[in-house]
């Protein structure tokens, strides 16, 4: 699988994906909402899914005190490029998010798991949560995004239903048999639940998929903007969650 995650970001924009558009840019703007609204002042972070660093930099920039690890050597390059022009991040590294790194236990106020969970299964997820929860203290916070099972089935499903037994496969196995791994809320909760973890915010990051469309990024300024405070206002309601492609959880360890 590792090298199926590497070779499909070896040929994707993973810089720009964020701000594409309106409707990619809905997920780059609610993170940031939450990280200032969680993450206490001048926290030490590890971002072990850090991609090319969008939400590493950007927290640096913040005063944070960040690290950045990151399966893909093609995604470390393009962070060292930047930190080469702009030094602010702490450490940079080639790094398994599941597998042990060179940090000691407990090293960290926040821990970011943003993207690993697109890609494991069940019995890989656990080994990354056991890391991610090695590297953090006590009352610090681990933040994890997946994909929503249920807004990619619709997402991928034809007009004409050409591909429905496609969709029904997706739905049994939790995958369309490409490096992407879907889950639901609930799913989520078990796995707090199961690794003694409370649950601070749960949200969806994008919203519904079918934001994904011209008319939608075609819209004024002015409009989208009005959009995302409607958006932020309902993005934690439960009844919502399982409409959005993107999920992102805030968790604690239970005390």
């Amino acid at each position: 699988m590792d090298n199926a995650i590497i070779e499909y970001y070896n040929s994707y924009d993973e810089a720009g994906r964020l701000f594409r558009n309106y409707s990619h840019q809905i997920e780059w703007l609610t993170t940031i909402h939450y990280f200032d609204k969680l993450i206490p002042p001048a926290s030490t972070i590890f971002d072990g899914c850090a991609g090319t660093g969008n939400y590493a930099f950007r927290l640096a920039k913040q005063g944070h005190h960040v690290a950045a690890s990151d399966i893909v050597p093609h995604n470390v390059d393009i962070m060292r490029e930047e930190q080469q022009k702009n030094p602010i991040l702490k450490d940079i590294f080639v790094g398994d998010i599941c597998q042990p790194n060179h940090y000691a236990d407990s090293s960290f106020d926040v821990v970011l798991c943003m993207g690993a969970f697109y890609h494991l299964d069940e019995a890989l997820r656990q080994k990354a949560m056991e890391q991610c929860l090695r590297l953090l203290k006590p009352d610090g916070i681990l933040v994890i995004t997946y994909i929503n099972l249920a807004a990619a089935l619709y997402l991928n499903l034809e007009p004409r239903l050409g591909n429905i037994d496609k969709i029904l496969k997706c739905y049994d196995t939790r995958t369309f048999g490409d490096p992407f791994v879907y889950m639901t809320p609930d799913e989520i909760s078990r796995t707090a639940q199961r690794n003694h973890l409370k649950i601070l915010r749960h949200l969806t990051s994008d919203g519904n998929f079918s934001m994904r469309n011209p008319a939608f990024n075609n819209a004024k300024q002015e409009d989208f903007e009005k959009y995302m405070e409607l958006h932020l206002r309902i993005c934690e309601d439960k009844s919502i969650l399982g409409y959005g492609l993107h999920g992102l959880v805030f968790l604690t360890k239970e005390q």
